[in-house]
This record gives C-alpha cells, sequence and structure tokens, in this order.
C-alpha cells in the first residue's frame, strides 16, 4: 500500500520543498496525468504514434508572497514553494514520427510569480521513448532545452497509459487526497467550533465544546462523502470539488495546494458547523450586531440590523441566531490542542 500523505510541520533545508506540498503536488501531478491518458485512450492512438512526454504540473522556486514561518528552513535560509504549470494542450502529448519540430508553451503563475516558457519536442530514433522534461525541483523560469523523444510501439504506448489510470486508481493517490482533506477538516471543524463556543458563552449558555465527535466526524464525512442532497442528486462532495478545482489550471490558484486546501476546508467547514447548530447564515453577525447595540429585544434587532446593514432580517431570523445553543449531546470535553499549524 502506497504511503498516506503526512502533515509534516518541521522546518526542512533550505532550497528545498516544504514536505507536505511536495507530497500533494506529487499526488496531483500524477491524478493529473492520469485524467490526460484517459482522454488519450478514449480518443485513441494517432496512427504514428511513437512516444510520450509527460509535462510537468509545477515549477518551484523561492515565494515572493509572504508564506509566514512555513516557509523558513532549518537553520536559516528559505523552503521552495510550488509554482503551478498551465498548457494550452493535455498534460500528456503523444509524439507522432511526423514531429520534425514540435513546441510546447507553458505559463507558471503562483507564488507571487508569473512566467512563461516554450519547450521543444522532437522525434528522433532511437532517443528515449518518454519523457518528462524536468529534475525533481525545476526552478520557475528555467529552461530545459529540445526534448527528443525516441520509439516505442503502439501496444507498449498504450500499455504505458494503461498503467498511469490504474496506478491513479489502486495506488492511494485519492485514498492519499482524501485522508489529508480527512484530518485537516477534523482539526479545522474543532478551530472553527470555538468561534461559536465563544457565542453561545456569550449568550449565557456554558459550555466547553458545541459539538460532540460523533457530530464532528458527521461534518467531515459530508465533506469527503457528501450530504445527503449531494448524493441523492448526484453531485460532487466538498472534497471532489477541492481536488477539481487544484487540478484545473484555469483556476488561478496563487497560493501553495496545501494552504488553498486549509482555506477551502475552513469556509466549508464553518459553514458546515453552522448547519449542525441550526444557525443561520447570518447568524454570527446578528449576534455581534446586538452585542455591539446593546440590544436584547428580537423584534428591534431586526429593525435596526436591517437599517444598519442593508440587509432584511426578519425577527424569526434573530430568534434562531439569539437562541443558538450547543448540540444535544455536546458534553465538558475539552477541544483537541491543534497546534501552530496544519
Amino acid at each position: 500500500m502506497a504511503a498516506m500523505l503526512s502533515e509534516k510541520v518541521s522546518l526542512g533545508l533550505a532550497g528545498e520543498p516544504h514536505q507536505g506540498n511536495l507530497e500533494v503536488c506529487t499526488h496531483l501531478e500524477n491524478l493529473w496525468w492520469a485524467k490526460s491518458a484517459q482522454k488519450i485512450l478514449d480518443a485513441g492512438l494517432p496512427a504514428d504514434a511513437v512516444g510520450l512526454v509527460f509535462l510537468p504540473m509545477w515549477d518551484w522556486g523561492d515565494p515572493l508572497i509572504n508564506v509566514g514561518r512555513k516557509g523558513r528552513a532549518t537553520g536559516g535560509g528559505q523552503m521552495i514553494f510550488p509554482v503551478r504549470r498551465s498548457y494550452g494542450n493535455e498534460s500528456i502529448i503523444v509524439v507522432t514520427s511526423s514531429m520534425n519540430s514540435f513546441k510546447v508553451s507553458h505559463e507558471a503563475v503562483g507564488m507571487g510569480h508569473h512566467v512563461t516558457g516554450e519547450q521543444s519536442i522532437t522525434f528522433i530514433p532511437g532517443s528515449q521513448a518518454e519523457v518528462s522534461p524536468r529534475g525533481q525541483y525545476s526552478q520557475v523560469g528555467e529552461t530545459m532545452g529540445a526534448l527528443r523523444v525516441g520509439r516505442k510501439s503502439q501496444n507498449e504506448i498504450v500499455a504505458r497509459l494503461n498503467n498511469v489510470v490504474q496506478s491513479a486508481n489502486t495506488n492511494n493517490l485519492w485514498l492519499g487526497m482524501y485522508a489529508l482533506i480527512s484530518r485537516m477538516s477534523t482539526k479545522i471543524v474543532l478551530r472553527n467550533q470555538e468561534a461559536f463556543t465563544f457565542e453561545i458563552n456569550a449568550l449565557g449558555k456554558q459550555s466547553a465544546m458545541v459539538l460532540d465527535p460523533i457530530d464532528v466526524d458527521r461534518i467531515v464525512d459530508e465533506m469527503i462523502y457528501g450530504n445527503a442532497t449531494e448524493q441523492a442528486e448526484g453531485k460532487p462532495s466538498a472534497a471532489e470539488r477541492l481536488i477539481t478545482c487544484l487540478l484545473d489550471p484555469t483556476k488561478g490558484i496563487g497560493v501553495d495546494p496545501k494552504k488553498y486546501m486549509a482555506d477551502t476546508i475552513q469556509r466549508e467547514s464553518f459553514r458546515a458547523v453552522q448547519r449542525a447548530l441550526g444557525d443561520p447564515v447570518q447568524g454570527m453577525q446578528i449576534r455581534n450586531f446586538a452585542r455591539n447595540a446593546g440590544l436584547s429585544e428580537y423584534a428591534q434587532i431586526a429593525e435596526e440590523f436591517t437599517k444598519s446593514n442593508g440587509k432584511l432580517v426578519t425577527e424569526a431570523l434573530v430568534r434562531k441566531a439569539m437562541e443558538i445553543g450547543p448540540s444535544v449531546h455536546a458534553n465538558g470535553c475539552a477541544i483537541d490542542d491543534l497546534g501552530d499549524s496544519i
């Protein structure tokens, strides 16, 4: 069984990737290649196909944006971070015997970088028949030179593409991503409930924990596999939407993928905790307004909130927000220590 993604937060060496990002990026790149491999297999190979080029999904370089302590290396120096590459074609190029000179342009955007580059691909008999145009950590803007691709039989090319697809499905790539998202989600749900604990205690309902462990597990499971409505309607879960977005080069994600995952899970899980507690979307906003304005009558809160924010809220909505309480089975268990980072 392939190793699961880890969540190492220890500092690494200068000039090397942050371990968590390297593992996430490796999984995403293999899933990205698998999508292209499946498209090629579905469409069928050209009659003169001779080889394959696996285009890299990432460049690596010093971040030009603030990444906090995550970017500091042991003993000083800077760790490198991934910069997403996008192409005008698929992530796997099928080389044909008629390719005397074929150029692939790319754009690398992220972590404050925005550079373009071009890769030349040429069929030359006797060369290596499968090429990936990078070392382990190619620098942003690094020139790779011309790629010379040799010859494989059609059967060998098909077998290789099938292996890429099967590896994505069987080597725990999806399972590894879901495992990481699940661990991150559990921590973030627990962290989000701290905000609701403060709100509930401000209303005089003392509680050390507004959700019980079963509530937390259910929320995380719904984020990974989808809630009842999503499952019934065949809609993707929050985790599926997140992975799809990370694989889409048109999304323009400007931060490292693990940070993007954490930010997305933060938004999704905050609303999930609200739903679990029966809190309306504007619940926290209404409670903050009432507290700051020194109001306690629901009708007056609704009237003044509407005037102040230009958003119509009803007395019934205010009642739901102001009468929020812990879930039925929540107890006084201490919230797990979350550490400094995810």
